[in-house]
């Protein structure tokens, strides 16, 4: 290489390096400065950041970066020339880091420069949070807390404390499942039961929601607190009858932790429920309620209690419905009529007369007849089921007693009809009642009887007399089945 060369490319370099180091030095002197955060919060739902700053340098523009955690890695979100930031529609329940900086373009040299960073605390779009509705005791020395459901988070995170303002530990979460199938009905509260808890303590509860994101577990604002005492378990309503009427005998099961038990009643599954009696032994398992109406339901809670620290711990009680019902009654159900008959809750036709037989008994019944003007009075002895015997006695008591005194020369109940019939009349449940003057029939085909003239005859039973009354009180129908009406006819399950 010759001198000449040499020399020339030494003086290539020499200027290219002086350019460089000018155009660092140029940088360097450009002095930017840090923007000065004003505000930074939510803003109808918004995330709206603003700053203000120096303008001394023209050109100058502002550079964003976001992280979901204060020590996180913060990545590159935008620049703009403006003084503030908005991010539409955050994730709700996540905190959201910013720094911002000062940035300027060197175009000669295709250079950035920025500040130092300045940065907001964490902002949320806060998750809605739930209230606690209430706490209460159950069965297992168990709390069971209740809470109004909130839509934006992903589950509630459960707290316990032994005191109001003790340290709240965490114990579970529980999912929030809003989506549900189109059959299902959507339920506004939620609920989360611990068990096995110490028998006559207070426990305190709050609960926060959560929601989860590919970032990681976000957590809300605690809720209200509730607090519950532990206490013994509830007892449960084993039987139920009307051994006699006006009477209903309550059995309960024995609870090993109670020192005894209170008994309340209601005639509304959900009214105010009256004390009827407290027992101090755990032993009392039974109670007959007396002076009751026939054909009434009555609903009954037994309270378990066990004596502690000079009060009760009450246990759970639930509602229990027993109709005074030794005697049939108007609108008694279906199931119920079948159980009081068969002893089953469904309906059986007897077999043959001799099955049949052994179902019915004889009752006598008085009532009154009419001669002339005179009325006088008539004994009936009446083949009856089993299951009614106790009902028609008292039924046509009323009858008897009544001022109407309507009158009946002639009555029959059981009648076996043969195998095929399905007549109530082969079960011993169903009265003819003046057959003659309150015929059968189907249209105008007359089919038993000879007529019904109930304004013209003494004997021919109106529409709704005392007699039709008292009989549909004690669960009777008359047998008027659209064009075919049996007048005489009067049955137990309305057939």
């Amino acid at each position: 290489m010759t001198k000449n060369i040499k020399k020339a490319m030494i003086l290539f370099w020499a200027v290219i390096c002086i350019l460089g180091i000018k155009g660092n030095v140029y940088a360097q002197d450009i002095k930017l400065v840090a923007p000065i955060i004003t505000s930074s919060q939510m803003e109808n739902g918004n995330f709206v950041i603003r700053w203000r700053t120096s303008e001394e340098l023209k050109g100058q523009e502002y550079k964003i970066y976001c992280a979901t955690s204060k020590d996180g890695t913060y990545e590159y979100v935008t620049t703009t020339p403006d003084y503030s930031y908005t991010e539409y529609y955050p994730n709700k329940g996540m905190a959201y880091y910013y720094k911002i900086t000062t940035v300027y373009t060197d175009y000669e040299t295709e250079r950035e420069i920025e500040s130092n960073p300045v940065y907001t605390g964490g902002i949320v779009n806060p998750l809605e949070i739930p209230t606690i509705t209430e706490a209460k005791a159950g069965n297992n020395h168990s709390v069971t807390i209740m809470w109004n459901k909130t839509e934006d988070c992903s589950g509630y995170a459960i707290y316990r404390s032994e005191s109001v303002d003790g340290e709240y530990k965490w114990i579970s979460n529980v999912e929030n499942k809003s989506e549900i199938f189109w059959w299902q009905e959507y339920e506004s509260q939620a609920t989360f039961t611990e068990k096995n808890l110490e028998l006559g303590k207070t426990y305190y509860y709050k609960i926060r929601p959560y929601v989860t994101y590919s970032e990681g577990t976000f957590y809300g604002n605690f809720s209200n607190y509730k607090s519950c005492q532990v206490t013994i378990n509830g007892t449960k309503v084993k039987s139920a009858k009307s051994k006699k009427k006006r009477t209903n005998t309550i059995i309960w099961e024995k609870n090993s932790e109670a020192d005894g038990y209170i008994i309340y009643y209601s005639k509304k599954i959900d009214g105010s429920y009256k004390k009827l009696k407290t027992y101090n032994s755990r032993n009392k398992l039974t109670y007959t309620h007396k002076k009751l109406t026939n054909g009434v339901a009555y609903y009954y809670k037994i309270q378990a209690y066990k004596n502690y620290k000079g009060k009760k711990l009450l246990g759970e009680m639930s509602p229990f419905e027993k109709y005074c019902d030794y005697f049939t009654y108007k609108n008694e159900s279906y199931e119920s009529r079948c159980k009081r008959i068969f002893g089953k809750k469904y309906y059986k036709k007897y077999k043959n007369a001799k099955q049949a037989s052994k179902h019915v008994t004889t009752v006598a019944v008085k009532v009154w007849d009419k001669q002339g003007g005179r009325k006088f009075k008539r004994k009936f002895y009446l083949t009856v089921n089993k299951g009614i015997a106790p009902s028609v006695k008292e039924m046509f008591k009323e009858i008897y007693k009544s001022k109407e005194r309507f009158p009946i020369h002639e009555m029959g109940c059981y009648n076996w009809r043969g195998n095929s019939s399905t007549s109530e009349h082969c079960l011993g449940l169903a009265f003819d009642i003046n057959s003659n003057e309150n015929y059968m029939i189907d249209g105008k085909k007359v089919l038993a009887g000879s007529f019904w003239k109930p304004k013209k005859n003494k004997y021919s039973i109106p529409l709704n007399c005392k007699l039709v009354k008292i009989l549909e009180k004690y669960g009777f129908e008359r047998g008027l089945w659209g064009s075919r009406r049996d007048y005489m006819h009067f049955s137990y399950f309305g057939t």
